[in-house]
């Protein structure tokens, strides 16, 4: 195993800006932090998103193909992606081309079956978040864009270290706890510091840098919103088995949803067993 550990050590002595870990991070695509800084501005004009998307027409091509995938259950064929900002509106734009963006970045690391399941649950955790959001009275796009964001600090680990943190997850299984002490252990930072980090170098609200650096807290009192609604989805998402060889447990499932305000649980009562099958059929789709 790679000895992250003794690098660290090196490179801190030469002070480094951010995170040693997280240093020299493989890129996001450039048209899409362009992309994503645009739709986070608060006057948009459609004319520039088509122009900067149809300026790289491989991500363009890539973003329909996304955009028609089963992933996003759309309604409705796009063909354009004039077509695709009338049809869905910006905020579904954003989330799309955000996943596509974290798709590639974490390509190069899926060849790996533990590092794929982080992946898979990272999607999990965005449907089950988007799906949480009209009950829980909170905006379904930005919710699935939260609940994807959560664990982009894994992400960023698994990417930088594939080996070790293939290693990481075979030592602390599936227990939350384990998995962000291990991560301090070797890499002197857990996924959630990571996420918060990494959320800071990129244009988004301060509320996703809550989501990721909380996500595996306790689920909060008092007034339910963002980061709440995404710390059940992402305990719904572990209860499901997502990403794991793990059966599906309904009391887990059961006991995750009496998290939920009254309101919203009154509204939201899947079978366990049938929401698995239709977020895994999403899922698949996938290339």
């Amino acid at each position: 195993m790679i000895d992250v550990a003794s690098a660290g050590s090196e490179r801190k002595k030469s002070a480094p800006k951010g995170p040693w870990a997280l240093e020299k991070l493989p890129p996001f695509p450039v048209v899409a932090m362009r992309l994503l800084h645009t739709l986070s501005g608060a006057d948009v004009e459609i004319s520039d998103i088509v122009k900067m998307i149809a300026a790289d027409p491989v991500f363009a091509t890539r973003l329909l193909q996304m955009a028609n995938s089963p992933l996003f259950a759309l309604q409705k064929t796009v063909k354009t992606i004039s077509h695709a900002i009338m049809v869905l509106g910006l905020g579904r734009v954003r989330a799309i081309t955000l996943t596509r963006s974290l798709g590639d970045f974490v390509a190069p690391a899926l060849k790996v079956q533990a590092l794929r399941s982080c992946w898979q649950h990272s999607l999990t955790g965005a449907i089950l978040s988007e799906q949480l959001a009209p009950v829980c009275g909170l905006d379904p796009d930005y919710a699935y864009v939260a609940g994807l964001l959560r664990d982009i600090g894994r992400l960023a680990l698994l990417v930088k270290y594939p080996g070790p943190y293939a290693n990481v997850l075979a030592v602390s299984g599936e227990n939350a706890h384990a998995l962000l002490t291990t991560e301090r252990e070797l890499f002197d930072i857990d996924h959630c510091e990571a996420g918060a980090w990494v959320l800071r170098t990129m244009p988004f609200p301060p509320e996703l840098r809550d989501v990721a650096a909380h996500h595996h807290d306790a689920v909060i009192s008092g007034p339910f919103g963002m980061v709440q609604m995404v710390q059940i989805a992402d305990l719904l998402a572990d209860a499901l088995g997502s990403g794991s060889a793990a059966p599906i447990n309904p009391q887990g499932f059961q006991k995750v949803l009496a998290e939920l305000p009254d309101s919203a649980r009154a509204r939201f009562h899947p079978d366990p067993e049938e929401l698995k099958a239709e977020i895994d059929s999403r899922i698949q789709s996938w290339d």
